[in-house]
């Protein structure tokens, strides 16, 4: 009797755990896709700043840009696009 317990217990510790580690494997793998679509919606999220501040006010975004990156930009006035345009358009 007391050989039948000892199995029974240990038979049951093994399937518990078993369980716990399947149900465990699976709330890995739904927290894994739950971070990879947080990293893709942040990434949305900065596209979408940025075209929004962009849009608002165009000296804004070059500020952001000087003091984020340390590159040197150039401001291109809107005669220079025009000429840009004219020459393609030949």
């Amino acid at each position: 009797m007391k050989n039948f317990l000892v199995i029974f217990c240990l038979i049951f510790l093994i399937s518990f755990t078993a369980i716990i580690k399947t149900s465990s494997k699976k709330i890995e793998e739904k927290i894994f896709i739950l971070n990879e679509n947080l990293v893709i919606l942040k990434e949305k999220y900065n596209l979408v700043s940025l075209e929004n501040t962009y849009l608002s006010n165009p000296s804004r975004l070059i500020r952001i840009m000087k003091n984020n990156k340390n590159e040197v930009y150039t401001h291109i006035e809107n005669s220079d696009i025009k000429i840009l345009v004219e020459e393609l358009e030949e």
